[in-house]
């Protein structure tokens, strides 16, 4: 009796624990022959928990539907017509208020013509085919939905350069047009909940330092826009992330002192942060400040350089995320192509107060390799619970014992097994296994951080490899 006391007293202790570890409900197995996983991405979800992928290889497209249990219900070949029945470009594929609809486009007499096409539940092309929009043939489309609008963007490239912004909400006709000389390549593209439209854009390494960037607002009612540099005299912005967290538009990235060349991708020394409260230009708030010294020591010690001075310079930007009281967290993978094989290293994180100051620079050191044709298993998933960051990888370089202690694995021996690193509000990282995945060497089944969709906070559709075959899987935290 004491013993069955005992044992149940373990269990219990060990419920809350197993509650809080993240589980993936892993859907049927679906084979393939040759397939690059590499080339297959969700797109968007459907109706009644379903979701929609694409498959690009040999520049044909493939749309593929999935239900809520991750069984494919479907696959089709895109092949966009005009309404006249001429074969059309593809564009893109949307889903717009979880609908899907091919967006194409057909030139002619020295115009691009813009059609969107839905394509039902059950994979038929719906017979109606609308016309959007027109630009020059050269310009290039850009494309985002929320919900129920859509935003279409058409840049052109040659002189005088317009670029048209278009938002269209219940109709295919436009809500609103703007038309302007927009500056520089768009980066990133968001609409807010109540419509407003914003667009961020990296100018030319040549430009100045004080405009590296240019954010543009568009009224969701009007169209009406308004234009903010992003930059500094003293410091150039290398790269930069943008978010909408709580109404609050957010804009951070990395710099280097300004007379660094920008197209030498030079190694940064800094970060920058911008807010503007309730997504408005005026009475923002911004900040610079160098790279915590003593994380940028211990780091390079741990991770030496081949030069013992570059690794940064590696660091590509990737999430930015919301953390409690209007805190915010910016983070970069160091990623590098080595001949033949990727190098996915070290995840950084930048976590600020809701005034731009630091809270914390820290690093989840990894190592992540692979051929370049093989499946890509390294990356990672992030998300956030309230002021911790969450993040699950694949561990390449060790494996753990069953009190989830450390071991040093050999390349053949290492079990690239799943692990969740927590990052608490004061930096400290701590990182141990899931080991109720169903993945890892044992199964010659692995997780593909790097197809995750987010859903949520808490939810994600991810991609599991086999030999021969993957699955779809719901990851929840």
């Amino acid at each position: 009796m004491v013993r069955f006391l005992r044992v149940l007293v373990l269990v219990l202790c060990m419920c809350p624990a197993l509650a809080q570890e993240p589980t993936i409900a892993w859907g049927p197995e679906i084979p393939h022959n040759s397939r690059n996983l590499n080339q297959l991405q969700v797109i968007g979800t459907g109706s009644e928990n379903s979701f929609y992928t694409r498959y690009t290889e040999n520049r044909q497209i493939t749309l593929e539907r999935y239900n809520r249990s991750n069984q494919r219900v479907w696959s089709i070949a895109i092949a966009p017509l005009s309404p006249e029945g001429k074969r059309a470009a593809f564009e893109e594929l949307v889903v717009l208020n979880h609908q899907i609809y091919l967006l194409s486009s057909v030139t002619e007499n020295y115009r691009k013509i813009i059609y969107a096409q839905q394509i039902d539940a059950k994979g038929n092309y719906m017979p109606a085919i609308h016309t959007l929009a027109s630009t020059t043939p050269d310009a290039t489309i850009h494309a985002q939905t929320r919900e129920t609008r859509l935003l279409l963007i058409l840049q052109q490239k040659a002189e005088p350069q317009q670029t048209d912004v278009m938002l269209y909400q219940g109709s295919f006709k436009p809500s609103w047009t703007a038309e302007l000389h927009l500056k520089g390549l768009i980066k990133e593209m968001q609409i807010s909940a109540t419509g407003n439209i914003f667009v961020l854009s990296e100018l030319p390494a040549s430009n100045s330092p004080e405009a590296a960037f240019f954010l543009y607002r568009f009224d969701g009612r009007s169209g009406r826009n308004t234009i903010q540099p992003v930059g500094s005299t003293a410091l150039r912005p290398l790269q930069a992330k943008m978010e909408i967290m709580n109404e609050d538009l957010i804009v951070a990235g990395l710099t280097v002192p300004a007379p660094f060349v920008a197209s030498l991708a030079p190694e940064p020394t800094g970060t920058f942060y911008y807010r503007f409260p309730k997504g408005r230009f005026r009475n923002y708030i911004h900040h610079y400040a160098p790279i915590d010294s003593l994380f940028l020591h211990d780091y390079k010690a741990y991770k030496p350089d081949k030069d013992h001075s570059q690794r940064l310079r590696y660091l590509q930007l990737q999430h930015l995320l919301p953390l409690n009281s209007n805190h915010t967290v910016l983070l970069g993978e160091v990623y590098t192509l080595d001949r033949n094989q990727h190098h996915t290293d070290d995840v950084l994180l930048f976590a600020f107060d809701q005034n731009g100051e630091a809270l914390y620079t820290a690093s989840a050191n990894k190592h992540q390799t692979g051929d370049v044709n093989q499946v890509r298993l390294g990356s990672y998933i992030a998300t956030t619970a309230q002021d911790t960051v969450k993040l699950i990888y694949l561990d390449f370089e060790y494996n753990y014992n069953e009190q989830d202690e450390i071991m040093i694995a050999t390349s053949r021996a290492v079990l690239k097994t799943p692990v969740l690193a927590k990052v608490a509000p004061d930096g400290k990282i701590t990182v141990r296994p899931l080991r109720n995945t169903q993945t890892g060497r044992h199964q010659d089944f692995y997780l593909v951080p790097t197809s995750a969709y987010k859903i949520n906070n808490k939810e994600f559709i991810v991609l599991g490899s086999g030999i021969g075959y993957y699955k779809f899987g719901k990851l929840k935290f």
